[in-house]
């Protein structure tokens, strides 16, 4: 006949057939000796799950859970503070599992700390990547641009700032006391150059008519002046609108 017992540590890492699982939970019901196997490394995985603390793992913790189940006892003599941190262990062990609760209660212990270890690792490694991105990447307010409002806008101001993130460059405009918009009325901004408009966003003032855009430019591009307008609708391809802001 069968032994099912055998099939405990299979049935704990999930190795057992839809059948086999149903034949062993069959057995689990009637065995006491694997119900009390059974209920230990549920015991040890909850311990494991809920205090484990995260913490820098010992170089030696492997080579000593290791040594305590696969390896026999030693002849040679350990020097006093090695062999008594392996008789604690031992002991622990001994007194907590049967040898085979304890195997599989080891080889839950070395997955939880693989995993610690992998995500100190990952911490290290970005740690690591983060500065070297801080090292290398560099931010310049490269121009500023004034700018003073007209017609609609004549008390409204503002400055643009072309920065240099790296090899990106940015343009910032922040701009004060602006009149308000209605319905779908937004300020869009134009860059030009040599008699042509090219659109660098929209926006719509707060309450206090304060407003901040920022324009990613194309690789290569470049412009000499500044032009703010005020359009009836967003994203214009080209001015409708009156003009309420500009370079000085």
């Amino acid at each position: 006949m069968e032994n099912k017992c055998e099939n405990l540590s299979l049935y704990i890492i999930d190795e057992l057939s839809e059948h086999e699982k149903a034949q062993f939970e069959q057995h689990l019901k009637i065995c006491i000796h694997c119900q009390k196997e059974v209920q230990s490394l549920k015991e040890t995985w909850e311990m494991l799950s809920y205090d484990f603390e995260e913490q820098d793992v010992p170089a030696s913790l492997k080579d000593d859970v290791m040594n305590f189940i696969f390896q026999e006892q030693e002849t040679t003599i350990q020097p006093p503070d090695e062999t008594a941190k392996k008789d604690g262990l031992k002991l622990f062990f001994t007194k907590q599992f049967s040898p085979l609760s304890a195997g599989i209660a080891a080889v839950l212990l070395m997955g939880v700390i693989g995993l610690l270890w992998s995500n100190l690792q990952l911490r290290d490694n970005m740690a690591a990547l983060e500065n070297k991105v801080e090292s290398t990447t560099t931010t310049e307010i490269v121009r500023t641009f004034n700018l003073s409002g007209q017609n609609t806008a004549a008390s409204a101001s503002g400055n643009a700032y072309l920065v240099q993130e790296g090899s990106s460059t940015v343009l910032v405009i922040e701009l004060n006391n602006m009149p308000s918009t209605e319905n779908e009325e937004v300020y869009q901004v134009w860059l030009l150059k040599n008699g042509k408009r090219q659109s660098a966003g929209t926006l719509k003032p707060d309450l206090n008519g304060n407003g901040l855009i920022t324009y990613r430019l194309p690789k290569n591009h470049s412009f000499d002046d500044i032009g703010i307008t005020l359009e009836p609708n967003p994203n214009n391809t080209q001015p409708q609108g009156q003009k309420v802001m500009g370079t000085t």
